[in-house]
């Protein structure tokens, strides 16, 4: 992933959070977060693969069309 790309000064997003989940509706163009906040779920996680995005939302596919 470019990190450039999760820097951008353009958008309405949380500089440095990078996204690659584009089913997200926070998910926008450069792989940028557009949360207002994120939260990291999995009080016990020990590796990165034990940990999820809480603040993950579908895109609603009715109202995309």
């Amino acid at each position: 992933m470019d990190q450039r790309s999760c820097d951008r000064q353009d958008c309405d997003c949380i500089s440095g959070v990078c996204c690659s989940v584009e089913n997200c509706k926070h998910h926008a163009i450069g792989d940028v977060c557009t949360a207002t906040h994120i939260n990291v779920k999995s009080e016990n996680a020990t590796t990165k693969a034990e940990t999820f995005c809480g603040t993950f939302a579908p895109v609603d596919t009715w109202q995309a069309l």
